[in-house]
């Protein structure tokens, strides 16, 4: 299949939710899918999600956070623009002293028509073949983590592997993800490296690394008036491949759990301070719980490009 026209359209089309994610040097790194936003509650917080427990969506940002919960499971869902779509899923659970996870990212960019050169113009005009191609990525992890000094300090580790096909061309890698956290009463720290591998290859198309990134982050939670309260998270992270540096934070705020019964609802912002993310830093979001499960929505407004909506389901218990 002559695929001269298409596979440089899908490229485009695979890269534009990384661009629209906010990533720096996006062109220098490959596997834009482990540069997208994951999880259900974690995009309202512009990603900044390395020093929380929370609810298994952790591992994709930090998976010593693992070792606070007992069992859960998060699915998410996002659509970008024209036919491009992006989600996740996410599960732990306790096994002794240990928290066992997996979690898998998704981009479908959709297909796009088939276009080869017009013989019949010089091949200097297309022409529709009537087939089309698509363009795919996804990536797969496994989690440990296990906890020491009473909870207080946590460790946990990720492998994984990240695929790609654009248009029948394909590429694979393996990477590891690395995290700790060290949690108090009302503060957490945490500190994680992300996709450490090679290069994704291809024979005929050349390397293209992986986005490793370093990320250190604090959350404040705890504050209370009233059963009332707010959760603060800030991370900075350093693009290994790019050599670039952002942050990235978020507020919550309303009911907490267990302040009026099993129900609680919160709203969430997020700031993104990264070079690449003028066109969108601010993410706005609400979340709405009854017992282990809860629901939650993250909006995001391109200006003339139109706005992004990702909605989202967890289940935690203890």
């Amino acid at each position: 299949m002559k695929t001269s026209f298409v596979i440089p359209a899908l490229i485009m089309a695979v890269a534009a939710p990384s661009m629209l994610a906010a990533q720096s040097g996006v062109g220098t790194a490959g596997a834009q899918v482990l540069q997208l936003p994951a999880g259900s509650r974690a995009p309202a917080l512009a990603g900044a999600y390395t020093a929380t427990a929370a609810d298994a969506d952790v591992l994709f940002y930090d998976p010593a956070g693992l070792a606070g919960l007992g069992r859960s499971v998060s699915v998410a869902y996002q659509s970008y623009f024209e036919d491009i779509r992006a989600g996740s899923a996410a599960a732990a659970f306790k096994v002794g002293r240990m928290v066992l996870g997996g979690g898998i990212l998704y981009l479908d960019a959709g297909s796009i028509d088939e276009i080869v050169p017009d013989p019949n113009f010089g091949n200097q005009r297309g022409k529709a073949t009537g087939a089309t191609a698509r363009a795919t990525e996804t990536a797969a992890r496994l989690s440990a983590a296990t906890s020491l000094l009473d909870g207080r300090l946590r460790l946990g580790a990720n492998i994984g592997a990240v695929s790609t096909d654009l248009a029948g061309v394909g590429r694979s890698a393996p990477f590891v993800d690395l995290g700790a956290q060290y949690a108090m009463r009302m503060v957490s720290v945490g500190a994680s490296l992300r996709h450490l591998g090679g290069s994704m290859t291809n024979a005929d198309n050349g390397d293209a690394p992986l986005p490793g990134e370093a990320r250190l982050g604090i959350a404040v939670h705890g504050l209370n008036v009233a059963g009332f309260g707010v959760a603060l998270t800030a991370d900075g992270l350093y693009r290994l491949q790019e050599g670039t540096v952002g942050m990235a934070g978020g507020v919550e705020a309303g009911i907490l759990p267990g302040s009026y019964g099993p129900f609680s609802a919160v709203l969430r912002a997020g700031l993104s301070l990264e070079s690449g993310d003028a066109l969108a830093p601010y993410r706005f979001g609400a979340g709405i719980s009854f017992g282990a499960v809860g629901v939650d929505y993250t909006y995001q407004d391109y200006d003339l490009l139109g706005a992004v909506h990702r909605i989202g389901l967890r289940w935690t218990m203890p």
